[in-house]
């Protein structure tokens, strides 16, 4: 890898811990080279101060942007200044990688250290704040708490990648993960493969030498993946295990085929497939829609509104004996326009789509044929403070059973838009975004059901 794909992997953050050391003595044998890291390094600060800026509303934004401004010297000028203070830090001194002159954004905290020995580049006193990395725990135990919630105990010897607030590695050793609905969709990998928690506690050991994972479910659900082969298996109760080697996914003392429903006694919970998107009021989808995420959003104007849609296919499930149906939406962290732009509590309705000529929906439809409220009925409301930005919310009614029964053996559609509008500005404020299916980290809609 040449020394220019090595900066521009570590700005990205992509960079293995041993990938930075290497990294860090080229810089240190060449001043050039620092030199180079360092314009890198100030160039990229200052364009995600000016992305930052634009993603106010970024169609707006730039039509506010004229040549030689002062708001454009003033960007400028801070790139520079970035720049000229990064060149003075590299050339008074090495290892200035090791000494944290460019950080990572927080994922976790090391909550406990317990009798811990470390080989780490992270921080190993409980109470610091832990940036993506690598931690190997040679002896003890050790807690971490993910930001999103999640919270693993690692058992030594172990080695645990830490890649961002809802994911994680453990390379080898063991480990119990504890996940809240704030961090539901929460992915432990391992060489084999990786589990997916939907709201439980399990554990998780990883055996190198016979080249295998093992998953046990302490309470709760999980699903567990094996990428080679595609299998994919969903673990509910106590005590249930599956076991990933190089070649297969083999469940113990549970009978599940490895589909994308969950068909225990006692819940059942299906996903979209796919079937979800968003759609903004200006149809600019290329540029504004992340098929990521469903995104809502109401303006004082209304040219920045966006409203989500998604499908469940019913024919799978038999809602004779449901006793109660909730859908589940995971909010993610958006990426659009300034939370102080709302109001402290912001309230959120899901409606259920009885217009049949709307049922036919395009991926990529216009806002005026997508479906709106107005082609369905309420169904529920809920809420969420802005200063949230992950979770689990939805639904959990008589109005929810009582429309899905209604539709028993066929698809559903329901419709998500925010009801409250900002408090200040015209097109600023927060555009609020929930995990689709296609989401790297985050559960997608889910409809659980529960029986009597």
């Amino acid at each position: 890898m040449d020394p220019q794909t090595q900066i521009q992997r570590y700005l990205l953050g992509d960079l293995t811990e041993d990938e930075v050391a290497e990294l860090d003595k080229l810089l240190n044998d060449d001043p050039e080279l620092r030199r180079e890291f360092a314009l890198a390094a100030a160039m990229d600060t200052g364009l995600r101060e000016v992305a930052f800026e634009r993603s106010i509303e970024p169609a707006e934004a730039v039509s506010q942007i004229q040549p030689a401004t002062s708001r454009t010297r003033f960007v400028l000028t801070a790139v520079v200044s970035v720049a000229a203070a990064v060149i003075v830090m590299v050339s008074l001194g090495p290892a200035f990688l090791r000494a944290g002159l460019f950080k990572a954004a927080s994922v976790a905290t090391l909550v406990s250290s317990e009798n811990a020995a470390w080989e780490s580049s992270l921080p190993t006193t409980p109470g610091s704040e832990l940036a993506p990395g690598v931690m190997k725990l040679v002896s003890g135990v050790a807690t971490v708490r993910f930001t999103s919630g999640a919270e693993v105990v690692v058992e030594a010897p172990a080695s645990l990648t830490l890649n961002s607030t809802m994911k994680a590695k453990l390379e080898y050793g063991a480990a119990v993960v504890t996940v809240p609905d704030s961090a539901i969709g929460f992915v432990l990998e391992t060489p084999n493969g990786y589990a997916v928690d939907y709201g439980t506690q399990f554990a998780v050991r990883v055996d190198q030498r016979e080249k295998q994972s093992d998953f046990e479910v302490i309470d709760g659900e999980i699903a567990v993946h094996h990428p080679e082969t595609g299998d994919e298996v969903r673990l509910t109760g106590q005590g249930k295990t599956a076991t990933i080697s190089e070649a297969a996914l083999v469940v113990a003392d549970f009978e599940q085929q490895s589909d994308s429903i969950e068909t225990s006694a006692d819940v059942i919970r299906i996903g979209t497939n796919g079937r979800s998107t968003s759609i903004l009021r200006n149809n600019k989808r290329k540029k504004f829609i992340n098929p990521e995420v469903l995104s809502v959003k109401r303006t004082n104007s209304g040219k920045w509104d966006y409203r989500s849609f998604f499908a469940f296919d019913l024919s799978t499930v038999n809602l004779d004996n449901v006793g109660t149906a909730r859908l589940r939406l995971n909010l993610v962290p958006s990426t659009r326009g300034l939370v102080s732009a709302l109001p402290k509590v912001n309230r959120f309705g899901i409606y259920g789509l009885t217009d049949q000529t709307k049922a036919d929906w395009e991926i990529e439809c216009l806002w005026e044929d997508s479906p709106r409220p107005e082609d369905g009925i309420l169904l529920g409301m809920f809420e969420i403070n802005r200063s949230e930005n992950r979770g689990s919310f939805g639904i959990q009614n008589e109005e929810l059973l009582n429309f899905l029964k209604k539709h028993d053996g066929s698809s559903v559609t329901f419709i998500l838009i925010r009801e409250t509008t900002q408090i200040n500005g015209v097109g600023p404020s927060l555009t609020h975004m929930f995990a689709s299916d296609s989401h790297p980290e985050a559960v997608g809609p889910m409809l659980e059901f529960s029986f009597d």
